[in-house]
Order: structure tokens, then sequence, then C-alpha cells
């Protein structure tokens, strides 16, 4: 949940996103302590509410509880200001190289997803899975950044065009502009485990 998160969530955002974890143990809570510093005293009080209450309460939730808890997470999963997580934003050169490496991918492969130049729909799912595997985020986190505008690369040099007006390309074209062999295209395109 906490993934839908802005750095500058309110306090009421962070205490009801904490609260609706599917697992609001240690781990949790220190995750949410690491990313909102701010907010640890409540966050604490919170997480021991939770424990005291989940100890007192085993009945199952009524009909009522439930609709109440999945408005709140449709309300929080729908909130205005929610980014999409981008996977490639803190990847260093070596990290992209190794990256390119292990998924047997020339690196310009790499850094058109990471510019975000290429088709979301045209990527195999199988190779889809592979590369979110390699960035430790899920398939939708992935599939989702790729959905996002292209990203303008700094330093761009000036142009006639509008930034942001440069077409994505499909897989399929980006592996053959990357000079990939013809099998080496098709063992990748038909990669849906």
């Amino acid at each position: 949940m906490m993934t839908g998160l802005s750095p500058q969530a309110s306090l009421e955002e962070v205490l009801e996103s904490f609260s609706i974890e599917h697992d609001v143990g240690k781990a949790t809570l220190q995750k949410y302590l690491a990313a909102f510093p701010e907010y640890a005293n409540d966050l604490i009080d919170l997480s021991r509410e939770i424990a005291r209450i989940s100890i007192e309460d085993e009945a199952p939730l009524s009909e009522s509880e439930r609709r109440i808890i999945n408005s709140a997470v449709t309300r929080i999963q729908n909130s205005p200001g929610k980014t999409a997580v981008d996977p490639f934003a803190n990847l260093s050169a070596q990290e992209m190289r190794s990256l390119s490496k292990s998924l047997d991918i020339p690196r310009q492969v790499v850094m058109a997803f990471k510019e975000r130049n290429v088709v979301a729909k045209s990527v195999p799912q199988g190779f889809l899975a592979r590369l979110a595997e390699q960035l430790q985020v899920s398939v939708q986190q992935l599939f989702t950044s790729l959905e996002q505008p292209h990203m303008e690369v700094v330093g761009s040099y000036k142009s006639d065009s509008k930034p942001g007006d440069a077409e994505k390309i499909t897989f399929e074209l980006l592996l053959r502009d990357a000079d990939m062999s013809e099998e080496e295209i098709r063992n990748l395109m038909e990669e849906d485990r």
C-alpha cells in the first residue's frame, strides 16, 4: 500500500495507509518509520493499538466493516498525486550494464525502457516478468511506469518539436534498431512463459 503515498503525504493518509496494510508487523512499521520519520510517534501508537485490538478481537469482519475498509482502500488507490514507481530511477551506470548483461540485451534497449520509449503493451509478458524481477518490482508497477509519458533526457539538444512529442516504439522495432539477430528477436518475442 505504501507505494501509492507521496513523500508529502499527510499524517491522516499515512496512518490510514498503515492501518490497511496486510501485515502491520515490525518490518512494515520499520518501512513506514523510515519513509515518514516525522510521524514516528503516531505510527508507533497506531501499531500498538492495532496489535492490542487484534489480540482482543478475533471475530470476523461484518459486511459493513468490509465495505468501509474497501472504500478506504479504493480512496487511497485513486487519490490524486499518486505517482507511478520508476524502477529505473536509482540505477547506476554499472547496474544498467549488469541488467543488460543478465537479460542478454544491448544497453540501448535497457536505456529505451529507462526513458519510457517502449510501447508497454508490445512487450511480451515473459520478458516483462524477467525485467520486473531483475528490477525487484512487480510486473504491474513496471507496466504502469512504462505507460507514463516519454522521459526527456537531461541535456537534450534544441529541436523543432515540443518536448515529449517523441513517439514510443514497439519492443520488436526496438530490438531490430539494436541490430539483434532474427533468432534473438524471435526468442524474446515468444517469451510468454
